[in-house]
């Protein structure tokens, strides 16, 4: 992707949609620089007649996620783990993100693996840019939806291999000054809004996950994304990984026949 074709935001039209649409690659990071362009998104939002989420919050079922995000059959992480990274893990839970591993034990690595991912980015703001969009919508009185449902969110948790998880989370307690780089690179990479690099950073961190988390719901997403757009001008905002590559949600839209933009901002 050139640098002219660099943007997290994206103009889509033609076909049957009823006006321009938006689709724009967000991220769960609390980081000023992400935030710098604010006031455009929201006027792109207040411009539109729908905002879609990857799910919709206001469906969030705590039961259903605590349910989703737990390990199988009572087992605990220390059955996936041997006792040496079980150890390095625990220490490094404690020190990044406050919480003690004996009292998630039994939550499922993909958790884990998050929770200490996400206390890597800088918390400048009092919540993540994508919520923050889902607040900006939600005052705005838009109607609110999302390309997943919370349902179908959840279920990914099932589909993804628990070896695989257990392999990232390995690899993330035992190298972490490298995994803690590659975060920053990471953040960097989403600031300048190089989606290509993004999803290459992506695909290498979730390893054999790719598909279950990135191209099956990338379907999913362009086909809903598609429907609701026929209906009303939407903004969509879902996570940048899903938007660029071969199996992109642009790509999907494109090969739909739509005629997709970069909104430089």
């Amino acid at each position: 992707m050139t640098r002219k074709k660099q943007s997290l935001l994206w103009e889509i039209s033609g076909k049957e949609m009823v006006a321009e649409s938006y689709l724009f690659g967000t991220m769960h990071v609390r980081d000023n620089r992400a935030f710098r362009n604010i006031a455009f998104l929201e006027e792109c939002i207040h411009n539109c007649s729908a905002f879609a989420a990857e799910f919709d919050l206001k469906d969030t079922d705590h039961q259903q996620l605590q349910q989703a995000t737990t390990l199988p059959n009572g087992s605990s992480i220390e059955d996936y783990l041997n006792p040496r990274v079980y150890k390095k893990l625990e220490k490094l839970l404690l020190k990044e993100t406050g919480h003690q591993l004996e009292h998630l034990k039994y939550s499922s690595p993909i958790l884990l693996f998050n929770l200490i991912s996400e206390s890597q980015f800088q918390e400048d703001n009092p919540v993540a840019l994508d919520n923050a969009l889902y607040n900006i919508a939600q005052e705005a009185d838009k109607n609110l939806m999302g390309l997943e449902t919370f349902e179908e969110q959840m279920n990914v948790f099932s589909k993804v291999d628990l070896k695989d998880q257990c392999r990232s989370l390995k690899k993330m307690a035992t190298h972490f000054i490298s995994f803690k780089r590659e975060i920053k690179k990471t953040s960097e990479l989403y600031i300048q809004g190089d989606l290509q690099k993004l999803l290459k950073k992506s695909k290498q961190s979730i390893g054999g996950m790719r598909k279950v988390l990135l191209y099956d719901r990338n379907v999913i997403m362009a086909e809903r994304f598609e429907a609701f757009s026929k209906e009303q001008s939407l903004f969509a905002a879902i996570g940048a990984g899903h938007l660029g590559g071969k199996k992109g949600v642009l790509r999907l839209l494109k090969k739909r026949g739509y005629t997709i933009k970069p909104v430089h901002y």
